[in-house]
């Protein structure tokens, strides 16, 4: 590629961002990383951070935008991050995205899904607690074991009320966001519905790329 990809994803809860954002990764063969799971590997490492955002995390609430850049900027650091990356998860409202125009994204993917579908998909996700992937109640039982080694759960902001909360969160502080964003002229916008390969074929083809040149290698 001529120049690093540096891409953000954004849309609603449930959309698929993460499972999205591996694929690509994995396709353009740079890292990806969820700002959600950062932030979680500091509560599980009982960091000082990670002590602060654990109630706010286990509520669906927003990490102050210090915070969140603090973790960041050490993981945008990373020798493997130099060449391309992409972001999931991050900013989600004015402050974090004021704190974030230190690194400008070269492409902003929003996949695009209702607030229903949202969350029934929720409702019937199960996370590794280690590694992060993401698995549907469909095919696996919490307490099931991850290709990683670590075990599935139902995270508490995947719960009913916190959903809710979240999606609020979005429609209200993170929807402005992807509209400044738009007047850039950085925004692709993607509908979420559909199978894995083919949210990926469609994202592929907003990045400019030939769709259908990769199976996503998930």
């Amino acid at each position: 590629m001529d120049q690093p990809y540096r891409l953000i994803f954004m849309g609603p809860q449930g959309s698929g961002k993460g499972t999205q954002a591996q694929c690509v990764s994995r396709t353009l063969h740079i890292p990806s990383f969820s700002m959600g799971q950062l932030l979680r590997d500091e509560v599980a490492r009982q960091s000082p951070i990670g002590q602060q955002v654990a109630p706010l995390l286990n509520a669906g609430e927003l990490v102050p935008a210090s915070l969140a850049v603090e973790v960041l900027r050490s993981r945008l650091s990373a020798s493997d991050a130099q060449n391309g990356f992409i972001l999931d998860g991050f900013p989600r409202n004015q402050e974090q995205y004021d704190a974030f125009q230190f690194m400008v994204p070269t492409h902003v993917v929003v996949l695009e899904l209702s607030d229903a579908a949202a969350t029934e998909r929720l409702s019937r996700r199960l996370t590794c607690n280690q590694c992060g992937q993401i698995y549907s109640m469909d095919d696996r039982q919490e307490g099931d074991a991850c290709s990683c080694g670590g075990r599935l759960i139902h995270r508490k902001d995947d719960r009913a009320e916190a959903i809710s909360r979240r999606l609020e969160i979005y429609h209200q502080k993170t929807k402005p966001i992807i509209e400044s964003y738009d007047k850039q002229g950085l925004v692709h916008r993607v509908s979420a519905q559909g199978s894995v390969q083919e949210v990926h074929d469609r994202i592929i083809a907003a990045l400019g790329l030939r769709p259908g040149s990769s199976a996503c290698p998930i």
